[in-house]
């Protein structure tokens, strides 16, 4: 990567048409709530909401990085990695 003038490092060629999905994105998603995403992109909240036990509020809170994932959410994750 190049050096602008400002200091800041500017795009290179090769990086600037890279896709990056949407939702993967987004900078208030934790390293977890990035996999959650990756694994149920549509509604992972609800989704790891029903696998875990949790309420729907409180598996966003895991996926926004608010709370610190407990065992059974991190077990439903695992889980549908091995599926």
């Amino acid at each position: 990567m190049a050096e602008s003038r400002h200091g800041a490092l500017a795009p290179s060629s090769e990086n600037i048409r890279t896709i990056v999905p949407k939702n993967l994105c987004a900078d208030k998603s934790s390293k977890f709530g990035r996999v959650v995403m990756a694994l149920w992109p549509t509604k992972p909240a609800l989704n790891l909401a029903q696998r875990s036990g949790l309420s729907e509020r409180g598996a966003q809170y895991l996926i926004d990085g608010k709370r610190k994932p407990n065992a059974r959410a991190a077990l439903a994750v695992y889980a549908a990695m091995l599926d």
